[in-house]
């Protein structure tokens, strides 16, 4: 009787490892390819994989190293200014943390008082800066804060120090991501597998695109960039919302979780405006489930409104039109038309017709089988966000804007393949 106990106990501890180990599979597999399109830059790692070219200033990635410099110097040329509010703040939260001692709700009190004292420092930060030509702060923000205490120390900065540190954080987001999906999907169906499934195809994704896109829908660094290689904010943009969307899920456990969202999800607006549709579902989600829950969620959304606000003025939307109609030279007079949906997806480098016959039908299988509140919230999550990059000028050339909702995409297209793979099954009942 021992023995069979132990052989039972045995079994179920390695059914429940061996999703552990396909979680941490994938999330080797997406750190290695990363490496290895590094270490042989200049080369293509198989054939139908794209040549990477190193460079740590690529592209956007050009003005986001020049806010992390900005900042760096912000403590030291501002120092009057953000000295003093770091203080006031770390003093404030200091006082929370000793009044909310031995009250009911003195964790979630904790939290937002916290996440209150970031965003005020950021704030004033993010006011004092000088013009970097970034386009959003979030990524730059977290981006210099390993690189604070370095520099601190006298030592010296260089962009390829700098993308060291940044490929470091961006890898360590795609890891958050893989193991976010997973936890998305077991949170949804409440079956382990699928989530596991759903991590795998994610984790694969780089190979994946291949399959689906070939060599076109990694054009324009669109494979970089989902690798991390390109210091862009898709690696942190779609942690922070997949992370964000497991805690909503999990919010009637407790204002922690809403909370935690709401602020995760405000300062994921920071790293890219748009985001702010993926909190206004979240928010309106929790709002029909529990006001409470979403009260909570939107006063730590608000704790990061300072920072969106202060840097707007520098960010993607401050260059006027001129004479010739055109925004600096560069940007549209009309970044914003219908006329732009007839090319978005048509023209696509990477989410085409082909493509999205693959994806959409499936996924909306998934949203109608899946009888659970939160497929509403991942689908309209996904639908506000393919709605808003639909009239957007540079939606066909730029398919990254569209990779903060592809975890739950996937989500949702791996509980349609299951459902329609157990319709299709012998003896299901179905005809």
């Amino acid at each position: 009787m021992t023995q069979l106990l132990d052989a039972a106990r045995r079994r179920a501890s390695a059914g429940r490892s061996l999703p552990v180990q396909l979680i941490g599979a994938g999330i080797v597999f997406r750190i290695a390819i990363a490496l290895a399109a590094l270490a042989d830059h200049g080369h293509r790692l198989a054939p139908g994989f794209p040549v990477y070219l190193y460079n740590p200033r690529t592209g956007d990635a050009y003005g986001y190293y020049s806010a992390v410099r900005e900042l760096l110097e912000d403590w030291q040329r501002e120092g009057k200014i953000v000295l003093p509010c770091a203080l006031l703040a770390a003093v404030g939260f200091y006082l929370v943390w000793r009044f909310t001692r031995g009250r009911p709700l003195r964790i979630p009190i904790r939290v937002l008082a916290g996440c209150w004292a970031v965003g005020v420092v950021g704030a004033v930060l993010a006011h004092t800066i000088r013009y970097t030509g970034a386009g959003t702060i979030g990524w730059p923000l977290i981006w210099s804060v390993p690189l604070l205490p370095y520099r601190a120390l006298g030592l010296p900065l260089n962009p390829s120090i700098a993308f060291g540190v940044g490929l470091t954080l961006s890898l360590a987001f795609i890891a958050a991501t893989v193991i976010a999906t997973y936890l998305l999907g077991r949170e949804l169906t409440g079956r382990v597998w699928l989530g596991v499934s759903a991590s795998l195809l994610y984790a694969f994704w780089p190979l994946v695109v291949l399959i689906l896109a070939g060599i076109r829908g990694t054009m324009n660094g669109t494979w970089q960039i989902d690798v991390g290689l390109s210091m862009y904010t898709e690696p942190i943009s779609t942690a922070l919302a997949c992370v964000a969307l497991v805690l909503v899920l999990r919010s009637g456990r407790g204002p922690v979780a809403a909370v935690t969202a709401g602020a995760l999800l405000g300062f994921d607006v920071a790293v890219r405006l748009s985001n702010i549709l993926i909190l206004g579902c979240a928010l309106i989600w929790l709002a029909l489930r529990d006001r409470g829950h979403a009260l909570w969620a939107a006063v730590g959304a608000l704790a990061f409104a300072p920072v969106v606000l202060a840097f707007y003025r520098q960010g993607y939307f401050n260059p006027s039109p001129s004479a010739t109609g055109t925004s600096s030279g560069v940007i549209p007079a009309h970044v914003f038309a219908l006329h732009n949906a007839r090319v978005a997806w048509t023209h696509s480098l990477l989410w085409r017709p082909a493509q999205l016959v693959v994806l959409v039908p499936l996924a909306i299988v998934g949203a109608l089988v899946t009888r659970r509140a939160g497929s509403a919230l991942l689908s309209a999550a996904i639908l506000t966000t393919a709605a808003f990059y639909t009239f957007y000028f540079f939606t066909p050339l730029h398919p990254r804007f569209l990779f903060v909702v592809l975890p739950p995409l996937l989500v949702l297209w791996v509980a349609g393949a299951c459902a329609v793979v157990s319709a299709l099954r012998p003896g299901s009942g179905h005809a």
